[in-house]
């Protein structure tokens, strides 16, 4: 457990001790830590130096705090929280478009995708083929599908093994999504499902040329489509601010 400070510290101190924990023991996503009072009385402070400390660690991604029964602290993982929300403040005030968003999609993805069908373990394989089989449950539901879609480019990333790259796929990936949520297009949707699965069998093939290519056919072709939806006007981009 935590050692007690010797002196009265800062909310920002505070918040580095708990985030060590969290990083230095490997703690997973979901692990209960102790409750608010348990921890001011560890680490020698008040419950408002712990509360602004855990604000903070919510923030950036490492924790989340619920209310209720089963509520208390637990350890989040959504470290591309703090990079997602500066993206969205970024756009709802006209700093980023929609066209910055696939250029970088462009020089990362590709290279993603050899990744990924270079360094892709068996359980990498097998989260990308059960998410398309959960897919392939939901051809007529153009919401599921569109969310599982994005969710293939966010599992790609992470099976590149650089968790670099999968932090900024997931933080492109959700606000691409709040840009385009209103862009629900079933036969899109179906068309973009079946390069997906191209793309995983190319990966587990290990074929990373070829699914370097196809990726970056996808994000072209994503691009093409929902730029025709902005100009005509059948879907509305919906970013406000914080």
């Amino acid at each position: 457990m935590f050692e007690p400070l010797e002196k009265r510290r800062y909310s920002e101190q505070v918040a580095h001790l708990i985030r060590q924990r969290i990083l230095g023991q490997n703690l997973e996503n979901g692990a209960k830590l102790p409750a608010e009072r348990q921890l001011a009385e560890e680490l020698g402070v008040s419950r408002s130096v712990v509360r602004e400390a855990l604000r903070m660690l919510d923030a950036s991604g490492y924790v989340s705090v619920k209310k209720g029964p089963r509520g208390g602290i637990f350890v989040s993982q959504v470290y591309h929280k703090p990079i997602s929300e500066s993206l969205k403040n970024l756009a709802a005030h006209g700093q980023i478009t929609v066209d910055h968003l696939f250029d970088v999609r462009l020089q990362i993805e590709p290279c993603m995708a050899v990744e990924a069908a270079r360094q892709a373990t068996k359980a990498d394989i097998k989260r990308l083929h059960d998410l398309m089989a959960e897919a392939s449950q939901c051809l007529d539901d153009a919401a599921t599908l569109k969310q599982k879609n994005i969710l293939f480019h966010i599992l790609l990333g992470e099976a590149s093994r650089n968790p670099v790259s999968a932090m900024f796929m997931r933080s492109i990936a959700e606000i691409l999504n709040e840009i385009a949520y209103r862009f629900l297009d079933l036969s899109c949707e179906r068309v973009f499902f079946k390069t997906h699965l191209r793309i995983l069998q190319l990966v587990s093939d290990r074929k990373a040329q070829d699914a370097m290519k196809l990726v970056k056919e996808d994000i072209l072709d994503v691009r093409k489509r929902l730029s025709k939806a902005l100009q005509q006007g059948t879907m509305v981009q919906t970013l406000s601010p914080k």
